[in-house]
């Protein structure tokens, strides 16, 4: 997934609670905090990784490291459990996970359940993101799916790796950049709202067979939200917000059904949902789609 350039914007304070105060010994110190980190580091990797590994990968275990030198052991926990959790949503009937996905919305659960600030999701985010970067393009994360010259693998050795991204967060740590890299990635936002918004007539939204907005699923009771077969394959989000923009609760893709439409299942029934509703769509193509929803009581499609 791409980012838009921007200058670096490490805070400060949360940079220095990350950072571990100078010692007597220094040299004794930094070879410790050394093997600290690359421990915790495996620690968090899966236990499939061989050899090599790619840097969606060695992002999510970034961010699990961070969580837990800044945050404690209780937190990068919770993170480890969502992350596993969306893993397992996001898995495709060929095997394959976004895993770079999986760890955001993870990151985002730690925001939302009250963990972490916005201002503390962004440094993690930015500090870890960088730090997983083990090719020439510092604007994406990319896994080691593909073959020949595609330009969408980034792979490396893993004690090469190891020692990269324990340099690029001393870098980072420091107020620098890590080498070789002139910016720092764009945050993904929960607030962007740019794109186009569907107004319901009456309950209808954009036809039969495309979107739906049920209040209660057949299979549990709860609201489960369809989306138009020309997103199958292509949705990174889902995301329900209230009247002022702010996000309720995100969706959980369950799979593909009812000609070929992606379903998301929340954990509630629509009429426990605020009126004036919005189901906020996130495409991989970078597209934001919202369907208005007047009243969650009630059934749009």
């Amino acid at each position: 997934m791409e980012y838009a350039e921007m200058s670096i914007s490490i805070n400060t304070e949360q940079s220095a609670r990350l950072r571990t105060s100078e010692a007597p010994n220094e040299s004794v110190q930094t070879t410790e905090q050394s093997a600290t980190f690359e421990n915790q580091l495996r620690a968090f990797l899966s236990p499939s990784i061989g050899s090599t590994i790619n840097e969606e990968e060695l992002f999510a275990a970034l961010l699990q490291e961070r969580i837990q030198s800044s945050e404690g052991s209780e937190i990068a926990q919770f993170f480890g459990e969502r992350f596993d959790s969306h893993k397992a949503a996001l898995t495709r009937a060929d095997g394959y996970i976004n895993v770079e996905e999986a760890a955001n919305r993870a990151l985002a659960d730690l925001v939302t359940e009250g963990h972490i600030t916005q201002e503390e999701h962004d440094t993690l985010y930015q500090q870890s993101f960088m730090a997983a970067q083990l090719d020439d393009n510092h604007s994406a994360l990319f896994d080691g799916r593909g073959e020949g010259e595609d330009q969408t693998i980034a792979t490396g050795d893993l004690e090469s790796a190891l020692a990269r991204a324990q340099a690029a967060i001393e870098a980072l740590e420091r107020g620098e950049l890590p080498t070789g890299q002139t910016s720092s990635p764009e945050t993904p936002s929960d607030s962007s709202n740019s794109g186009s918004v569907v107004t319901p007539k009456g309950n209808e939204m954009d036809g039969p067979d495309e979107f739906v907005f049920k209040p209660h699923s057949d299979s549990d009771g709860k609201l489960v939200v369809i989306l138009p077969k020309f997103m199958t394959g292509g949705v990174e989000d889902l995301l329900l917000k209230d009247k002022d923009g702010n996000i309720l609760e995100r969706g959980r893709g369950t799979g593909v059904a009812n000609g070929n439409r992606e379903h998301f299942r929340f954990d509630r029934p629509g009429e426990q949902y605020p009126e004036g509703l919005s189901v906020e769509v996130r495409l991989t193509s970078g597209e934001v789609k919202s369907y208005e929803i007047p009243n969650p009581s009630e059934r749009y499609d």
